[in-house]
């Protein structure tokens, strides 16, 4: 049976050793976890800091108005 990709090998014969598929997922884990870690600089600049932002009473007393 053909997979949708069009490569009639199996999945399991994909891969030279038994172990590599575990060994990928757990390389790719630890590189995803150093990414998030890192994380990234989309640009753009920060017009009110953290403590504005979260300043409920402020905000509950400009609705009041």
């Amino acid at each position: 049976m053909m997979d949708p990709t069009g490569d009639d090998r199996s999945i399991e014969s994909q891969s030279e050793y038994p172990g590599d598929a575990e060994d990928d997922y757990e390389r790719a884990m630890k590189e995803a976890l150093a990414l998030m870690e890192k994380g990234f600089d989309l640009g753009g600049t920060h017009k009110l800091d953290r403590d504005a932002l979260h300043d409920r009473k402020a905000s509950r007393d400009k609705d009041s108005r």
